[in-house]
């Protein structure tokens, strides 16, 4: 019986030290958030101006006039396709949830891909994805300076017709306890424009030329999209984590409540039974 409650004592220990694992790890996750929800609150504004903006520039062009970053390259055959995923495990479905969606969308015939985060590259490098040679200019935790250049490769292949279109998936954030995976298109660009009432009064003043001022912002564009992606997939990240360490913890203290009682009533029961040997020695040696 003291083996019974020796082995049950162990689990309890066990389920208790992996608990303060997991709650560390919650709360490590707690301040993460908190971070990267204050820095995707800054950058979406600024993000959702400037799409606006040009949305309403390709808006102007007249009959005939287009940007090459505004229609697709129909002469090639594949997409470009920017997954962003994360370094670490332990969040849950934030990676599966989104290879899952790769597979239904992706063509291993025609289009590349560019992995962000280790799990991806781990994951693609064995799944028979064709990793673009693009891939070695762009990381997870890059600076907003080599994310510039970066766009700026990715600009130079479009112009250059390598691909058809241009995509980032990632995890769209929704809430606190909701994510889930999306593509967003790059290029070609296609925001649906709404016009503001006052503008047939007013109407904006567009210099240069349309195609030129679209010319000029596209580098600026690229650069705040994949930064804005990247911040939102690291959000949802954490908070995949934190979710995830929550619910750690919670069947760790159902865990440890069944442990427990399992333990008090072994420990009962071993009580019981060395009474009930005492007495019957007791009375033997009466006799």
């Amino acid at each position: 019986m003291s083996l019974g409650l020796n082995k049950t004592k162990r689990r309890i220990n066990s389920v208790k030290s992996t608990k303060k694992i997991t709650k560390a790890m919650e709360m490590v996750a707690t301040v993460k958030l908190k971070r990267f929800r204050r820095s995707y609150d800054d950058d979406l504004l600024y993000v959702q101006k400037l799409e606006a903006t040009i949305s309403e520039i390709l808006s102007r062009f007249k009959e005939g006039e287009e940007s090459i970053f505004s229609k697709a390259n129909e002469s090639a055959k594949g997409r470009l396709i920017i997954a962003i995923t994360s370094d670490l495990g332990l969040c849950a479905g934030y990676n599966s949830n989104l290879f899952k969606f790769l597979e239904e969308m992706f063509d291993k015939e025609n289009d590349e891909i560019i992995p962000l985060g280790n799990k991806g590259k781990s994951h693609f490098a064995h799944t028979g994805f064709t990793v673009s040679p693009l891939a070695d200019y762009f990381d997870l935790g890059m600076p907003t300076a080599e994310i510039a250049k970066g766009a700026k490769r990715l600009i130079e292949e479009y112009r250059k017709g390598t691909y058809r279109e241009i995509l980032i998936v990632h995890t769209k954030y929704i809430n606190s306890l909701s994510f889930e995976p999306t593509a967003f298109t790059l290029f070609p660009v296609t925001f649906e424009y709404v016009r503001n009432p006052n503008e047939e009064h007013c109407p904006s003043l567009i210099e240069p030329k349309p195609a030129e001022f679209v010319e000029s912002l596209i580098p600026q564009y690229v650069t705040a999209e994949l930064y804005a992606k990247l911040m939102e997939s690291q959000l949802c990240e954490q908070g995949s984590r934190r979710n995830a360490m929550e619910s750690a913890n919670d069947n760790a203290d159902e865990l440890l409540a069944q442990l427990t009682i399992e333990y008090n009533k072994a420990r009962q029961t071993a009580i019981t039974q060395e009474i009930v040997e005492v007495v019957s020695g007791a009375s033997s040696q009466t006799k």
